[in-house]
């Protein structure tokens, strides 16, 4: 059962996004417990979405190689234990958003479930421009950690990390759908690859690549810790430049190691600005 729940909740992605909500805590400044309880929520949230994801998804899981041992597509795993797991781990995360950001929070995670489950899920074979949906589920976990200790939805300090978010997410699933494009392909998911020509996708990939390495290089300058603005942005510049470059010439894997690096080295002058 313990192999079974890991692979169901997807531990990389979880902790990813619980980092999120305990960087949008931090950000605000706010000390004590709240931002360790709206983390642990956010795990349990996310967990509970990526379970009843795979509950959704069984049957285009089990046709792709990355997917088809997973407990539900295999058939280890009754669907309606399934189902259970993912509402039990869904309704303890929203306590915990409860229990520290009140009802602006908790209305914040059931619309993440709703984006993430209700929307974007079943719009993944019919458009590829789902994931335009799907970035907003990703986006906001700095935005439910600032709520939870009390900050402003309207800040536009947290609007702008939610923004990096965002152009963070678009690229990031790009990426990853075409270093898995013949796995998406026989599950019969819709890829941009099937909808736009081949040179105009990665001049697109390379703009929103671009845009997001500029945003937050300009981010790091302007709420930075002032010691780093002279070592992150332009190093964001520098970094950011190679991933276009690599996106537009199909390099995926160093255009999406210099996506996943970039985010948390980023965001650290942010946080270091306000000790």
């Amino acid at each position: 059962m313990s192999n079974d729940l890991i692979r169901l909740i997807r531990p990389r992605v979880s902790l990813a996004v619980a980092a999120g909500t305990l960087f949008g805590a931090l950000y605000h400044g706010t000390g004590g417990l709240a931002p360790w309880f709206a983390s642990a929520g956010a795990f349990l949230l996310c967990s509970g979405c990526s379970v009843l994801n795979q509950v959704q998804e069984r049957d285009r899981d089990r046709r792709m190689e990355r997917t088809m041992d997973r407990p539900l597509a295999s058939g280890q795993m009754p669907v309606r234990r399934g189902g259970v797991l993912a509402v039990a781990l869904a309704l303890a995360g929203l306590g915990l958003f409860f229990q520290t950001g009140g009802w602006p929070l908790l209305a914040l995670g059931l619309g993440i479930v709703l984006v993430y489950n209700g929307i974007y899920t079943p719009l993944k074979p019919v458009t590829p421009l789902a994931l335009l949906a799907g970035g907003f589920a990703g986006a906001v976990p700095p935005l439910a950690g600032w709520l939870a200790v009390g900050g402003s939805a309207g800040d536009p300090r947290i609007l702008s990390v939610t923004t990096i978010f965002y152009l963070w997410q678009v690229p990031h699933f790009w990426l990853l759908a075409e270093k898995h494009r013949r796995d998406y392909e026989r599950a019969g998911f819709a890829l941009l690859h099937a909808a736009l020509p081949e040179g105009f996708r990665h001049r697109l990939m390379g703009v929103w690549v671009g845009a997001y390495f500029v945003g937050l290089g300009c981010l790091a300058w302007l709420a930075g810790a002032g010691a780093l603005r002279l070592v992150v942005p332009p190093g964001m510049m520098l970094v950011g430049g190679l991933a276009v470059g690599c996106a537009v010439t199909r390099r995926w894997r160093f255009a999406s190691a210099a996506m996943h690096a970039s985010l948390p080295m980023g965001l650290l002058p942010l946080l270091m600005n306000g000790t």
